[in-house]
């Protein structure tokens, strides 16, 4: 179908909706023998919606980036938009809003079709990795410990680097932002969570 007859089609379709709304007028015009507006003044108002369901929260798929080399996660989180829901990913990313790669809205019904859906492609990767025989299993293992070294000793520099500014600088620990206090306390959990994993592999 050409643009033309599109164009044609929807300037025909918008001509019999004002037509439509013009017999209405005239319609509700003339109640009251046509002596101003309809003693029910409320009757044609469409119902407000209630409070608790204008302000649910949705589902949203956000993908984000996870790697330097392109990798990128998913996860199903409740907000009540796209831009909230983008946001609350955007806070726990080092990156920021430049990290989130799409977020689209999932029906509740969907929501946990696509949670498992993530569940079964983290377990795929797992099995992908357990069953590629490009490398032993000593060898996937030693490997994995020394990029795990390598990515700690990046991080350890840069904790360094902040600890060393502090102290030359004297910023008080007090006057950090809410979310730096939030961030340092999920990541000592997080690195007494990696030592207990690390240990299990002795």
């Amino acid at each position: 179908m050409s643009t033309k007859i599109k164009i044609e089609t929807l300037k025909k379709y918008i001509k019999e909706l004002i037509k439509q709304e013009l017999a209405e007028v005239s319609v509700t015009g003339a109640i009251d023998g046509g002596e101003g507006p309809p003693k029910t003044p409320y009757a044609f108002k469409k119902k407000k919606k209630k409070k608790d369901e204008s302000i649910n929260e949705a589902k949203f798929a956000v993908k984000f980036n996870i790697g330097t080399m392109g990798e990128t996660a998913m996860i199903v989180i409740d907000a009540a938009s796209e831009g909230a829901a983008k946001m609350l990913v955007a806070k726990q990313l080092r990156q920021g809003q430049k990290g989130i790669v799409s977020v689209k809205r999932v029906e509740a019904g969907k929501a946990k079709q696509v949670s498992q859906r993530l569940e079964n492609v983290n377990e795929g990767r797992y099995h992908d990795y357990r069953n590629d025989e490009s490398l032993s299993p000593k060898q996937k293992i030693g490997y994995s410990m020394r990029e795990v070294r390598d990515k700690l000793n990046e991080l350890d520099k840069l904790v360094k680097m902040n600890v060393r500014l502090k102290n030359e600088i004297g910023v008080d620990s007090t006057s950090y932002w809410k979310r730096t206090h939030t961030a340092m306390k999920k990541i000592s959990e997080r690195l007494v969570k990696l030592a207990n994993k690390v240990g299990q592999l002795y």
